[in-house]
């Protein structure tokens, strides 16, 4: 137990840093990108990437998530890195061919549905970079089953430097969304290099490349590849029809606003990307202690997610035009609807690794993929006839139906947690929400920080946080000395 504990803050705490880094470089260039491009541009932009992860699953079908669970297990084995060795081959090999696939199939999906030529360009070009991850991906889930996030979390924060740099230099040289995408090609490319150099170090070179296996990785990461196609298909499917039905600037007011909310998530994202490969392993070596950890991150989730669900939703308005400006004054009503999607997606990223430890991920894809076909039916009848605020509607909805179908999988585990501190939760944030609304007419910065202040005071006064959180933090902090 404490070395899991060690393993997770290590990876939880260089991980967050790391990647608190590139959020705070990625929100700041994103919001310069929203800006500098127009509604129009970047709305050509997010749909060039839109048409990109909606085909995204094709270059993995699951071998990412099922390689990071089988490397983590197999290193409690004898001969284990022979063993590595292999899988990391024959995954590599595999992902090779379905870029190639994928590739294909985006720039044929946008000739189909008769994108304009310049984007039609960029797609091809943004296709590209699927091989890149190819290597890149089969790379970094090996290295992810190291349970070393904390050397992928400094490589990211590279990556993001280069994209950074060179995204801005593109776009001060008025090379437009085509010079992001090279920037992001070679942001990929220098960060693969780094993520296999560190994989050499470690020994976890590709071994014997053996197509006869190559069937049988697919039938065993079957159920992921299901939850990747479902999952890019809820996340990116609306901006498609957007586009298609309504256009450039309708689909850049959407995305200002579903970005920030994507970037929020990584807040979750990041603690569950540190347990996900230590509790793989934990489920075999001491699964008793699981529960008590489940219910404890829970409380933690929630506790951030619900005070800037319910600030975000009040301060919409002044928000966008803070860090958008008057000319993304139609994303503010979006941002209002989409906002709520927040907590849920805080919740359906962790329980469904809750569910795939348990070696449960076929109800995992079942779940993601009734949520998902929601969200494609609904927005082919709605968002086609209605825009951007049936988008919004829908995906919040989507979210919900998900969160809904997790937590009837998992009620016989969530009836035995106790909710004292959730209960303290609500009470902190109704109160610093009423303070809010209250000063809403100050300036953002100033609200925004006054409630951070009222509300860190009233989960301590609350004792929502409490002698118990700083023993926990204290001992996790001890076992990492």
């Amino acid at each position: 137990m404490s070395q899991l504990a060690g393993t997770i803050l290590r990876n939880s705490v260089v991980g967050m840093i790391a990647q608190v880094a590139i959020k705070l470089l990625s929100f700041c260039f994103s919001i310069f990108i929203v800006r500098q491009l127009g509604a129009s541009d970047f709305g050509q932009y997010a749909a060039v990437i839109g048409f990109g992860s909606v085909f995204l699953f094709i270059a993995d079908l699951g071998l990412a998530p099922y390689t990071v669970r089988e490397v983590a297990r197999l290193r409690s084995e004898p001969h284990n890195l022979e063993k590595i060795r292999d899988l990391y081959a024959d995954v590599l090999g595999l992902r090779l061919v379905l870029a190639l696939i994928a590739g294909v199939l985006v720039v044929s999906a946008a000739i189909i549905t008769a994108r304009p030529l310049l984007m039609i360009g960029a797609i091809a070009l943004n296709g590209l970079t699927l091989l890149i991850y190819a290597v890149h991906g089969s790379s970094e889930a090996v290295l992810a089953g190291y349970e070393r996030l904390d050397v992928t979390a400094g490589i990211q924060v590279v990556n993001q430097l280069i994209f950074v740099t060179l995204g801005g230099l593109a776009l001060w040289l008025g090379l437009g969304y085509y010079g992001l995408i090279v920037a992001t090609m070679i942001g990929v490319a220098v960060m693969t290099g780094l993520v296999v150099r560190a994989l050499w170090r470690l020994g976890a070179k590709p071994g014997r490349w053996q197509r006869e296996r190559w069937l049988h990785l697919l039938r065993a990461a079957f159920p992921f590849g299901v939850i990747g196609l479902t999952l890019g298909l809820s996340y990116r499917f609306d901006t498609v029809v957007l586009n298609i039905s309504f256009g450039d600037s309708e689909t850049g007011y959407y995305n200002a606003a579903y970005n920030l909310i994507f970037s929020l998530v990584t807040l979750s994202n990041v603690l569950n990307t540190a347990l996900y490969p230590s509790l793989s392993r934990q489920s075999k070596i001491d699964p008793m202690h699981l529960p008590q950890i489940y219910e404890r991150i829970m409380s933690y989730l929630l506790m951030v997610a619900l005070p800037i669900t319910a600030g975000g939703f009040i301060l919409a308005e002044p928000l966008t035009l803070f860090l958008f400006g008057e000319q993304y004054a139609a994303t503010a009503p979006l941002l209002a609807i989409l906002i709520w999607t927040l907590p849920l997606m805080f919740l359906t990223e962790f329980l469904g690794y809750v569910v795939v430890i348990a070696d449960r991920e076929s109800l995992v894809a079942r779940s993601i993929m009734i949520s998902s076909g929601v969200n494609v039916i609904a927005n082919l009848i709605f968002t086609s006839r209605y825009g951007a605020t049936s988008a919004g509607i829908i995906t919040v909805i989507t979210e919900a139906v998900l969160a809904g179908q997790y937590i009837w999988l998992l009620r016989d585990q969530l009836r035995r947690m106790r909710w004292q501190a959730l209960y303290r939760t609500a009470i902190a944030v109704c109160l610093m929400t009423s303070v809010v609304y209250l000063v809403r007419e100050w300036p953002v910065w100033l609200v925004i920080g006054s409630g951070g202040i009222i509300y860190g005071g009233l989960l301590v006064g609350l004792r929502a946080i409490g002698a118990e959180e700083l023993s926990f933090v204290r001992n996790l902090l001890t076992t990492q000395r």
